[in-house]
Formats: C-alpha cells, sequence, structure tokens
C-alpha cells in the first residue's frame, strides 16, 4: 500500500487558515511577478507546466498526479480569484480529492465522463518568477480545446502555478485555473483543466 492508499480516508490536516490566507495573499503575486530565477530553474518549470499539460491529454491521471506535491491544491475560483472559505468555487481539491477522482473516473461508472472528454492544452505567455523562500511560482494563459459526444468546445483563460522543492525535484503546490467565463455556467467541466 503506498503513502496515498493509507492515507486516502485521512482529511487533509494541511488545508487551514494559514493556506487559505496564503492562497489569497498570492493573487498579489500573479498581478505582479518577481524577477525570474536562474535559468535551469525557468527551463525545470517550463518542462513541468508542459509535461502536466500533456499527461492531462494522453488521460495520465495517475503520472499527472504524481507531478503534485504532498499537500498540494487544485483550484478553480468562480471568476476572479476569490477566498474559498466565504465563497463558491467551481472547484478546490486538495490530493485526497484528486486522487478520489482519478479513482471515480477509472471505474468507467463516471456518468458525466461517459464517453471521456478528449482535451488538448495550449499554453502560451508563461512567465516564471521567483515565489517564497524556496518556492519558484508561474503563470501561462490557456486554451483547452475539448470534444465530448459530439461536441467541439473551448475553454481560456490563465493558470497560476506554485512549485515547491520535494524529494529533491520541482512538484507542482498549487494549481489555481482562472477562467475567463469562470462567474457564468459551465457546462460540463468533470474533467481535469
Amino acid at each position: 500500500m503506498t503513502k496515498d492508499e493509507s492515507s486516502a480516508g485521512a482529511p487533509s490536516l494541511y488545508v487551514n487558515d494559514a493556506l487559505y490566507e496564503r492562497l489569497i495573499a498570492l493573487d498579489r503575486l500573479w498581478k505582479q511577478p518577481g524577477d525570474p530565477p536562474a535559468p535551469e530553474l525557468v527551463e525545470t518549470c517550463e518542462r513541468l507546466i508542459k509535461r502536466e499539460a500533456r499527461l492531462l491529454d494522453d488521460g495520465e491521471f495517475e503520472r499527472w498526479i504524481e507531478l503534485f506535491s504532498r499537500e498540494c491544491i487544485y483550484w478553480i475560483p468562480l471568476g476572479r480569484a476569490n477566498d474559498p472559505r466565504r465563497e463558491v468555487t467551481v472547484e478546490f481539491h486538495d490530493r485526497r480529492r484528486l486522487t478520489d477522482r482519478v479513482a471515480r473516473l477509472r471505474t468507467g461508472s463516471a456518468y458525466s465522463q461517459i464517453p471521456p472528454t478528449r482535451t488538448c492544452h495550449l499554453l502560451s505567455n508563461l512567465e516564471i518568477f521567483s515565489g517564497g523562500a524556496g518556492e519558484l511560482a508561474a503563470r501561462s494563459s490557456f486554451v483547452i480545446q475539448t470534444y465530448r459526444a459530439g461536441v467541439h468546445r473551448a475553454l481560456a483563460g490563465w493558470c497560476g502555478y506554485l512549485f515547491v522543492n520535494e524529494d529533491g525535484g520541482w512538484k507542482i503546490a498549487l494549481k489555481q485555473i482562472n477562467l475567463i467565463d469562470g462567474d457564468e455556467g459551465q457546462e460540463n467541466n468533470s474533467f481535469f483543466l
């Protein structure tokens, strides 16, 4: 049994007020990015973001989760970034919830994903900069082309990423997905963005 499997039912003790305050503070970081880190760190983060998009497009969700830190957040605010303690979000998942979601998709019984959504992530305007101590941050614009059950859609917006060095490698601690129409009704977004 892996560490993730043994703690699958355990509460996420890292989702607390300090984490929420940090998420709110990051909104300023996305708007006024700092200086870029050393070129090799920029390249590492760029590869990580591109790999993440490719794994999502390929449906390799188990390998995708491996890119995230043990204490991670996957967040889609409703409209502009908000306080997820006080306002509705499109999605707000910790690692346990992400793992549960992948397991549900793999059952083949997730009605909202029969047939599964096909995606193609297009990334641009990538900026990588220093975050807090021992952290790197990035912001990237995206367009996600989707196809499911004869319907073609496009989703657009920008992602904010926070990376931490964990076990000798950089991992995604936060993926904040900001849809340009996040404050409008969303169709079937039961796939990973």
